[in-house]
């Protein structure tokens, strides 16, 4: 018994020992590479549970998925020797590990091969466009040059490019205050010349409207005069063959009115001449009537 178990546990030691060296498990996210003696004897892109040589082959893993080289923003110069910040970074992923592992070996490495060659390119694309072109035209046909001049030289490294993306074209720090300041010139320049033209359309309106209006007034002005004349000559004229028909009255009424005005004011006292028409009325009232004249 002491022999069996003593043989049990030999057996334990030896499979946590040579295990890890037998087996070796691919992740449905990876390829490997199996090596012997530093010489690729085979690439593995099935998932799944796989045997080797213990302490004589090895195993080097590398990711199916997409990689990401990004290259840091960096200041080029324009067709129009203006300077911009451009800001990119590229999509790759591994055809061939083996050409892979054979010439950048690792994934950081050929992160770096990738963004060196990636920038040099970009340099070279930027240099045939001027600046305003860059910004605001020919972004997309640059971004799909440099894919184009990238992807072969990318290639021997066994990696595919599979897209290429500018995430800014910006202006300078230095000269990006000076722009902003030319843009909000002009477009307080765009707004002074948009409220002038405002202003003078204002005017006009103003103007013709205060023009109609005068006529407006004129007119009714000249209305209400022919109006106004027409009924006082209706008046007059009404008046006048009144007074036809009894002047004497109209004399009385005249006198009444002015002995109303004489007679407004606190404490009046009137005199009269005795040879005063409405005197003579006051002291023989029904004589004005019956024509029987003056008298006591």
């Amino acid at each position: 018994m002491k022999i069996l178990a003593g043989l049990i546990v030999l057996f334990a030691v030896l499979a946590l020992i040579i295990g890890p060296q037998l087996f070796y498990v691919v992740d449905e996210g990876q390829v490997a590479i199996l090596t012997r003696f530093g010489e690729v004897k085979a690439t593995i892109i099935n998932p799944g549970l796989n045997v080797k040589t213990p302490f004589v082959e090895t195993v080097t893993y590398y990711q199916k998925r997409l990689l990401i080289f990004d290259a840091p923003a960096e200041s080029m110069l324009t067709k129009d020797k203006k300077r911009l910040i451009i800001d990119v970074y590229a999509r790759g992923k591994i055809i061939d590990p083996k050409l892979f592992r054979e010439t950048v070996f690792t994934e950081a490495r050929a992160s770096a091969r990738a963004v060196d060659i990636i920038s040099s390119e970009l340099r070279v694309e930027i240099a045939k466009d001027d600046q305003i072109e860059i910004i605001a035209v020919n972004r997309e046909e640059i971004m799909n040059r440099v894919r184009d001049a990238v992807s072969p030289k990318v290639r021997q490294f066994g990696i595919e490019v599979i897209d290429l993306r500018i995430k800014r074209a910006d202006f300078p720090d230095t000269i990006a205050d000076s722009v902003y300041s030319r843009m909000q010139a002009e477009r307080k320049r765009i707004a002074d010349r948009e409220r002038a033209q405002g202003a003078e359309r204002d005017a006009e309106v103003r103007a013709d409207v205060d023009r109609q209006t005068a006529i407006i007034r004129a007119e009714a002005e000249r209305d209400a005069q022919i109006t106004r004349g027409e009924g006082e000559a209706e008046s007059i004229r009404i008046f006048a063959e009144a007074l036809q028909q009894d002047p004497e009255f109209y004399a009385f009424q005249r006198s009444l009115q002015a002995y109303r005005v004489f007679l407004t004011g606190n404490n009046t006292t009137l005199v009269l001449p005795a040879d005063s028409e409405l005197f003579q009325f006051l002291q023989s009232p029904r004589s004005r009537f019956d024509g029987t004249g003056g008298g006591n």
